[in-house]
């Protein structure tokens, strides 16, 4: 059995004051999937490719604790920092100041200066420019995924690489039971093969996904079958368990398809 993970005390502690109730946090699907006529890769190819895991996890903090309109956010670097495993130290704030500018440079957030601090809006998942909304906001329920709280509470979002975290992602924008074909992810999310693989293998290691093999039958094979892996996520990211929408006030497509 995998050690049950303790959640980061700073990032438990945001999400129980400035995190609302729900139980998870609404992200558009077309941060992982352009969502027109011709599909392509979304945002989240854009944070694989520079290996900026960094900034994913300020932005998934982000969106978690800007849960109400105007949809905005701002702390200390520092607290930035702490929340998602790093010192207070002088590298630690550049790095987080880089994030933000990166993140806001490809359209994903706006920032202005609030006295010492740097205010963050969300902006719209799909990397447009446009002003953020989910829900009656904007989005509508089908064009948004949930992922759960979770993966702050129990401490995923630090122990967990950036293939895993973006895996966990697709995963939870897919039907509780899914395939996901290394080769296609290129053409679909923009990530490579390899990254997909690896995301895989730690999920499964971490117990968070369990797969079975399917054989199915193709006269593309010279056996007449071929194998599928099928995963279904687990933990706290099962199906069963993402279909709570509250949480308790002490706390303080197959691939490409839609679902």
């Amino acid at each position: 059995m995998v050690d049950e993970p303790t959640g980061n005390p700073v990032a438990t502690m945001l999400l129980a004051e400035r995190g609302g109730r729900r139980s998870f946090v609404p992200i558009a699907r077309g941060f992982l999937q352009r969502r027109v006529r011709g599909g392509g890769s979304g945002p989240l190819s854009w944070f694989v490719k520079s290996h900026r895991h960094r900034a994913l996890e300020l932005y998934l903090l982000a969106h978690a604790l800007a849960s109400v309109d105007p949809f905005d956010v701002a702390m200390p670097s520092k607290i930035w920092a702490a929340a998602i495993g790093l010192p207070d130290s002088p590298s630690s704030r550049v790095s987080i100041s880089n994030s933000w500018s990166w993140l806001e440079q490809r359209q994903l957030i706006r920032t202005s200066r609030d006295g010492r601090l740097r205010r963050v809006w969300l902006l719209d998942d799909a990397g447009s420019g446009a002003p953020y909304g989910h829900g009656d906001n904007a989005v509508k329920r089908s064009d948004y995924f949930k992922l759960p709280r979770a993966f702050w509470f129990e401490g995923w979002n630090e122990r967990l690489g950036l293939p895993a975290t973006s895996v966990l992602l697709i995963a939870l924008s897919l039907r509780q039971t899914f395939s996901l074909p290394h080769e296609r992810g290129g053409e679909w999310y923009g990530i490579s093969r390899d990254t997909i693989r690896r995301g895989v293998d730690e999920l499964l290691a971490h117990e968070l996904l369990t797969m079975r093999v399917a054989w199915r039958a193709t006269m593309r094979s010279p056996t007449g079958a071929t194998e599928e892996r099928r995963y279904t996520l687990a933990g706290s990211f099962a199906a069963q368990k993402r279909r709570a929408r509250r949480i308790p006030p002490s706390v303080g497509i197959p691939i490409g398809v839609p679902k």
